[in-house]
């Protein structure tokens, strides 16, 4: 069971689609990605490195960013190849899972200290890839894509190839991402979301990428949205997916999909915390 408990320093209330936070940090190059830095190596158990989900960069994270740097964690977000600040360029269109799996291994490499990687809905695929080829110290899961080899895995229709993917429109940001209401204004959400490469799509949609149980040796979390969608998280598909990889699991029952930009974002940034005292101390 994960208890949410609260920052020791809580920051000055800010709204939670203001993502500005992340157009001040100090960034820095990691392989083909670009590290947004929250806070510096400490001395208070492995840092965290946030990857973000389909159409969503670094940004995203702004919130956490600034939460886990008052916890004393070392934090940073990543951008990984053609998302967020990073351009995208002829090639984009082919850029596969795997080849985010090596953005964020390039980012734990570029990372000083033992890391715990966090990695959002598709984004958590690349981050279990890279946690095969890389020592971690944990992995967190946040409303993930499922593995391709899971028994049971909800595949989705594919989308055309050939050329980037226009992100979500306001309805649907309102709709699957935030699950607030029909006028709700997200235009500080949409206007930073970027096209997304129809191979990384497909790849989660035709479960294209295997991650087997054993390749992942390190204690985990795999945090389930209460309000996700059954369409693209069926029931029981979060917890399936805890199991195969022996983490912790928990129900995050008033959270949308985008859990680190909901209203309510501390809820899960708590959980993440929690889970990192108890494992690290």
């Amino acid at each position: 069971m994960i208890t949410a408990i609260s920052p020791p320093h809580p920051g000055p209330a800010t709204d939670p689609l203001d993502f500005s936070l992340a157009d001040r940090l100090p960034a820095r190059a990691a392989g083909h990605g670009r590290l947004l830095i929250g806070a510096a190596p400490q001395d208070r158990g492995p840092g965290l490195l946030f990857v973000p989900g389909a159409y969503h960069g670094a940004w995203c994270y702004a919130h956490y960013l600034d939460y886990f740097a008052r916890a004393g964690l070392a934090c940073a977000a990543l951008d990984m190849r053609g998302h967020g600040a990073l351009p995208q360029d002829a090639s984009f269109s082919s850029v596969t899972i795997a080849d985010l799996g090596e953005d964020v291994a390039s980012a734990i490499d570029a990372l000083e200290g033992p890391t715990v990687v966090v990695g959002h809905s598709m984004g958590a695929l690349p981050a279990l890839l890279a946690a095969c080829h890389r020592p971690v110290a944990g992995v967190v899961l946040m409303a993930p894509s499922p593995p391709g080899d899971l028994p049971g895995a909800l595949a989705l229709p594919p989308v055309p190839g050939g050329t980037p993917r226009l992100p979500p429109s306001a309805t649907e940001i309102r709709a699957r991402f935030l699950a607030t209401t029909p006028d709700r204004d997200v235009r500080a959400v949409a206007r930073r979301l970027c096209a997304e490469s129809p191979q990384v799509l497909n790849d989660r949609y035709l479960l294209r990428v295997a991650v087997a149980g054993a390749s992942v040796t390190a204690p985990g979390l795999c945090l389930e949205a209460g309000l996700d969608t059954h369409d693209r998280h069926p029931p029981g598909q979060d917890q399936a997916i805890a199991r195969r990889y022996g983490f912790s699991h928990a129900v995050l029952a008033g959270q949308p999909h985008c859990m680190m930009y909901a209203d309510d974002w501390q809820i899960s940034a708590a959980a993440i915390l929690d889970w990192h005292r108890g494992r690290f101390g």
